[in-house]
C-alpha cells in the first residue's frame, strides 16, 4: 500500500462508520435520514471531483459524525423531552420554514406528540394497503394540524410528510391481524 493511499482509506472508512451511525440515528426519521444522506453524499461527489483535499474530506467526515451523534440527543431539550418517535413527527411537521417560524419549537413538539398519541391509537392492521383507511388518517391528520392553527398553506406538504414517516413506523405500529 503506498503512502498517498491511507487518507482515501481513512476517509472511507470514517464514510462507512457515519452511514452505520446514520441509519441508527435516523432509522424512523425520514426528514433526518434524507438531510444526512444528501449531505454525505454531496461531500462524496466534492471529494471525487477534488475540491477537497483528503485532509479537508477527514475533517467534514469527523464533524459531520459528531453532528449525527448528538442529533441521536436532539429530543431532550424539549420540555417534556421527545422520544425518538415524536422527534421524527416533529421533523416532519417542522420541515417546513413557514410552519417552524409562525408556531415555534413548542407548538410544533405539541403537534408531534398529538401525532404520536393519535396515530398509535387510531392504527388497522390494513392501513398500509387499504386507501379508505389511509383516507381517514390523512383526515385525522389534517383535523390535528387545523387544531393546533398549522399554516394552511403548508399543510398538505405536511400530511404527506406525515404519512410518508408513519410508513417508517408501519412494522412496528401496525396491530398484527
Amino acid at each position: 500500500m503506498q503512502e498517498s493511499e491511507t487518507p482515501h482509506l481513512v476517509a472511507e472508512a470514517l464514510r462507512r462508520l457515519i452511514e452505520q451511525k446514520m441509519r441508527e440515528v435516523t432509522r424512523h426519521n425520514i426528514v433526518r435520514q434524507e438531510s444526512f444522506t444528501e449531505r454525505l453524499e454531496d461531500l462524496m461527489i466534492r471529494y471525487m471531483r477534488q475540491q477537497l483535499t483528503s485532509a479537508e474530506m477527514i475533517a467534514e467526515l469527523v464533524a459531520m459524525a459528531k453532528e449525527v451523534s448528538a442529533d441521536a440527543r436532539r429530543g431532550e431539550r424539549f420540555d417534556p423531552p421527545l422520544n425518538h418517535a415524536e422527534l421524527a413527527f416533529y421533523d416532519a411537521v417542522a420541515n417546513h420554514g413557514l410552519a417552524k417560524a409562525l408556531m415555534g419549537d413548542d407548538t410544533l413538539a405539541e403537534i408531534a406528540r398529538a401525532l404520536v398519541t393519535d396515530i398509535r391509537k387510531n392504527l388497522s392492521v390494513d392501513w398500509l394497503s387499504r386507501e379508505p383507511v389511509r383516507a381517514k388518517l390523512r383526515s385525522r391528520v389534517r383535523r390535528l394540524l387545523a387544531k393546533f392553527d398549522y399554516p394552511p398553506e403548508e399543510e398538505r406538504a405536511a400530511v404527506d410528510l406525515v404519512i410518508k414517516q408513519m410508513e417508517a413506523f408501519a412494522n412496528e405500529w401496525s396491530p398484527k391481524a
